[in-house]
């Protein structure tokens, strides 16, 4: 395939939309956990339904991804849209725990397909120059949804009378979807060399790939991130309760807001520096949060550490999206973004049950210590991936 050269070309904005779609039908189930409580589901087994979820996806990242490529790319997303519509529907009728469960997992397969897809053909479609802020925006779409669903949700109240209505409504953003992509695969099937796309690459040759030393860094990095992120997101509101603070909820938003900002505004940034140094920035600035965190007292400190976590989190993803197209051989691309992918799962997974341990063990204090010399530590492992860099092709 000939390499992309406009960053906004139809396929670009398509698949922002297509994924920003497919993220409404995640976040719409925010309020699962207090919907399992009224089905009489035990609060042990509530955890296992939600995190069911995110382990399906996680697996079949590592496991499926290496088999999609730009020319089944969209016929995965289009099962996926079609698995995610029926099982939003399926919430009217399953009530058990395990129906609930069997439920949660053939959910997750259906974005699984809808993201990898999204992911595998977005590679394809964004010019190598330009892959900072390519993955800027895409974050974006990806953010949005999280800050605007439950708000959106929780005003429609009076037209939702159960959350099993919300998810089934959820499901209908998806139709325009279906449209996107297949006028994305009727385009792509029109451009010379779409042949070449079909290849999969040999398991000798994943391995050989994946222990690249800045592939195996950045999926670790990433997952580091990610735990400190979504630990961060699960015990906020304890530590807020414990120190007394009630405006907790101006935390998110104005730590979101700030992520959003910063990407859209600044991403052309994430290509005109070295995206290694931005890394190692990255996880000095998020350690600073930490330690202000751990430090500053009153509700005041709330919004001004969230600044700082704005800045910190708001470099990371893009940036390590961005530096992996960058260190990846052509044929690789889409594998080792959805590997990306994967560790992002895994770090929402293990987040909240290492988070939950350190604060179980040594209270508030110690995990803002250890996630800061996490941090630090992280920055440190980062500064392996600055300096010369193998080139790849276009």
């Amino acid at each position: 395939m000939h390499e992309p050269r406009k960053l906004l070309t139809f396929e670009f904005l398509g698949l922002c939309v297509v994924i920003f779609l497919a993220f409404c039908n995640v976040t719409v189930f925010y309020n699962l956990f207090n919907y399992l409580q009224t089905l009489g589901i035990p609060a042990e087994l509530r955890g296992l339904v939600i995190g069911s979820y995110s382990l399906t996806a996680m697996l079949l990242y590592l496991l499926v991804s290496p088999f999609l490529t730009p020319a089944n790319a969209a016929r995965a997303m289009l099962v996926g849209i079609a698995v995610v519509i029926v099982c939003g529907m399926s919430y009217f009728f399953v009530f058990s725990f395990w129906g609930l469960l069997g439920l949660r997992i053939i959910n997750g397969f259906g974005q699984f397909l809808m993201s990898a897809g999204a992911m595998t053909l977005f590679v394809s479609v964004i010019p190598k120059e330009r892959s900072g802020q390519a993955f800027a925006i895409y974050s974006v779409a990806i953010l949005l949804p999280f800050a605007a669903v439950p708000a959106v949700m929780d005003s429609l109240v009076f037209l939702i009378p159960t959350p099993p209505h919300g998810y089934a409504g959820a499901t209908v953003t998806l139709v325009p979807a279906v449209w996107i992509v297949l006028h994305i695969r009727r385009r792509r099937l029109e451009q010379p060399g779409a042949a070449e796309e079909k290849h999969l690459p040999v398991w000798a040759d994943i391995r050989a790939n994946v222990t690249r030393l800045p592939v195996a860094l950045l999926l670790l990095l990433t997952a580091v991130y990610i735990i400190n992120w979504s630990s961060m997101f699960f015990l906020i509101k304890g530590f807020a309760d414990e120190q007394g603070i009630t405006n907790v909820g101006s935390f998110f938003a104005v730590q979101t807001g700030l992520m959003i900002a910063f990407r859209l505004l600044g991403g052309r940034l994430f290509d005109v520096f070295d995206k290694a140094w931005i890394v190692v920035a990255t996880f000095v600035v998020i350690a600073v949060g930490h330690l202000a965190l751990d430090n500053l007292s009153g509700a005041w400190a709330i919004s001004l550490v969230a600044i700082i976590f704005g800045v910190g989190m708001g470099m990371g993803q893009p940036t390590f999206h961005g530096l992996m197209f960058e260190v990846s051989p052509p044929g690789f691309r889409p594998l080792n973004a959805n590997l990306i992918l994967f560790a992002t799962q895994a770090g929402f997974f293990l987040g909240p049950v290492l988070g939950g341990a350190l604060v179980a063990r040594w209270g508030y204090h110690g995990y803002f210590l250890s996630s800061m010399a996490l941090m630090l530590a992280a920055a440190a492992i980062s500064i392996f991936l600055t300096g010369k860099r193998q080139k790849f092709p276009a």
